[in-house]
């Protein structure tokens, strides 16, 4: 490791992994910042790739630590910290040690850091990359234009969620999940239909990278998640007239309770809004997201997710910020 070069560490290979995501569908009058001329319209010298897709490179490196057992009880939690383009290599690494929770980073060819993070099996006494970001948050002043809920907020219904191999995941994710392991950085056989039944549970998994894909939302032709409106707003949507922001994730952590998370199984989704914040460029938002198997109701991972909304994504949005926070100081 070029970042860490005096910890001992587990190193994958390098991978060059795709850009899958120059198709998806975000609404909004504007195309995701995986699209290059999105991500150029922001100021972005490239399309970044979805974050989470380079957990996948970390499967080698999460079963030579912590066995088959880190897809039943584990965790994996982290920051993004510089972007990668298309095919651009990056290669994963993990903290060699006796402690439950392990250090986990990916770096750039140059030693930038692609994401730093945390990821563990079992019972964990440390604060995870997610938790610590989360404390850290600062009170907000005046009042976040693209995120009206106060902390705590719970989304109005449960989503249902299912990935299977030949049904495109959704808009988000426009591929279906055959075509995602024909794409995938780190193949394993649990997770295909042909040597699924190989894996210690007999039936095949999802990856990594897809604990997102399935918490994310609208999948499997399922709604996407609603949150009760916020009283006073109206002159905030009539200003926006449909427009949303562009956004990106600035950090993604997913705990498994009682996993694996099942290909072809059927699932149910609630959120809870944790905090919200902004830098200078952005509004974030962390929420977590239940996944529940819809038979048993059992609670089989839950996913908290830094959602960031780049200010400049909105023309006007010095104004209409200006005008919110002028109305909060009236109350």
């Amino acid at each position: 490791s070029k970042h860490r070069p005096d910890l001992p560490c587990l190193a994958g290979a390098w991978r060059r992994p795709p850009n899958d995501l120059q198709e998806q569908e975000v609404g909004g009058g504007h195309k995701a910042i995986h699209d290059d001329a999105t991500a150029a319209k922001v100021g972005l010298k490239l399309a970044p790739i979805h974050g989470t897709v380079h957990w996948s490179q970390l499967t080698p490196l999460l079963l030579e630590a912590f066995g088959a057992a880190w897809f039943e009880t584990g965790s994996i939690s982290v920051h993004f910290v510089n972007m990668v383009g298309h095919l651009q290599p990056v290669r994963a690494f993990l903290e060699i040690s006796d402690q439950t929770q392990r250090k986990v980073w990916m770096e750039h060819l140059d030693g930038r850091l692609v994401f730093d993070g945390t990821a563990s099996v079992g019972q964990r006494t440390e604060m995870t990359m997610a938790q610590t970001k989360i404390a850290a948050v600062k009170p907000v002043k005046g009042r976040l234009l693209f995120h009206r809920q106060p902390p705590k907020t719970e989304s109005l219904d449960l989503e249902d969620a299912r990935i299977d191999f030949d049904q495109v995941v959704g808009p988000l994710f426009p591929f279906t999940h055959r075509r995602k392991l024909e794409l995938i950085t780190e193949f394993h056989p649990w997770y295909s239909e042909e040597a699924g039944a190989s894996s210690p549970w007999a039936r095949p998994i999802l990856p990594p990278e897809s604990f997102n894909q399935i918490m994310l939302g609208m999948v499997g032709g399922a709604e996407g998640p609603r949150f009760p409106p916020v009283p006073g707003d109206e002159w905030l949507e009539k200003a926006l007239n449909g427009r949303t922001p562009v956004g990106l994730f600035g950090g993604c952590e997913v705990i498994l309770h009682a996993g694996p998370i099942f290909v072809g199984e059927a699932y149910q989704c609630r959120r809870q809004l944790v905090a919200c914040g902004e830098t200078p460029k952005a509004e974030f938002r962390w929420i977590k997201t239940f996944l529940w198997e819809k038979n048993t109701k059992k609670l089989v991972a839950e996913m908290t997710l830094q959602e960031m909304q780049l200010k400049n994504s909105i023309e006007d949005y010095a104004e209409l910020r200006a005008r919110s926070d002028a109305l909060q100081a009236k109350l």
